[in-house]
């Protein structure tokens, strides 16, 4: 039995700010420290839902970002097909992988097309990624 968060990385820990030129995003260390101490609490694995996931370079320099905050490539459990949207890739991967017992999206963006139950997404601001308040309830939904 498995605990999964669906991942999307910008706006989630990958944020824009209006600081940088370019509308460059960085990665958040508070959004990462948060996302890592979730994964603590719950023994949650990671699953990649962002299009991050179509670029080996991009899943490198994610990884590498991530090893800052001691999440690691065994957190990952894998990635999501390609389909039309986003919410369906994820029913996809779930029916793919009955061992997810408990599961939950963090996005920045809403799955308005996908029978995607809306309970289990939990939805960042591009801004400020993972809350502290985000962060319990993810822990929240994961524990139930």
């Amino acid at each position: 039995m498995i605990k999964a968060i669906f991942l999307d990385i910008d706006g989630v820990v990958c944020l824009h700010s209006p600081k940088k030129p370019n509308d460059e995003e960085t990665f958040d260390a508070d959004s990462c420290s948060r996302l890592k101490e979730t994964i603590d609490q719950t023994g949650c694995k990671l699953v990649l839902s962002s299009t991050w996931r179509l670029f080996d370079e991009s899943i490198r320099d994610m990884l590498e970002q991530f090893k800052k905050f001691g999440i690691s490539k065994e957190h990952f459990l894998g990635k999501t097909p390609l389909h039309d949207e986003r919410g369906e890739e994820i029913l996809a991967y779930l029916s793919e992988h009955p061992q997810i017992v408990t599961y939950i999206a963090l996005d920045d963006q809403p799955f308005p097309r996908s029978k995607f139950p809306n309970d289990r997404l939990i939805m960042t601001q591009c801004d400020s990624g993972i809350t502290e308040e985000i962060k319990q309830l993810c822990i929240e939904k994961l524990s139930t």
